[in-house]
């Protein structure tokens, strides 16, 4: 009997663990997803990206810059972790890979 509450509690910890390490990330659906086209006279700005996503009943437009291979496979449709910043400004998705996309939020709207 003891042992099996010290088993109990050790995978009610480890839950909870895991439970916090989502750290608040909730399934977004890209909504619109296209590639900028590159300007020749600021080159900074190639690689850039609109991106609408549907995070719960909240649609955020972004903008985000990065290789085309952390957007290799994104459509219409896919599904990612992501949260807003506290501030309300960024909206950070997990990559497929596990890596966290920084995107600036530049308009949000509710679907009708």
């Amino acid at each position: 009997m003891k042992r099996f509450i010290i088993l109990l509690s050790i995978c009610l910890a480890l839950l909870a663990l895991a439970a916090n390490a989502q750290e608040d990330f909730q399934n977004a659906i890209v909504v619109a997803f296209d590639r900028v086209p590159n300007d020749a006279q600021h080159p900074e700005k190639n690689d850039s990206y609109k991106i609408s996503m549907r995070l719960g009943d909240v649609i955020y437009n972004c903008h985000a810059n990065g290789p085309v291979t952390v957007f290799n496979d994104w459509t219409v449709n896919k599904q990612f972790p992501a949260r807003v910043s506290p501030n309300g400004k960024i909206l950070e998705v997990k990559n497929f890979d596990g890596q966290i996309i920084n995107m600036n939020i530049v308009g949000k709207k509710k679907p009708k």
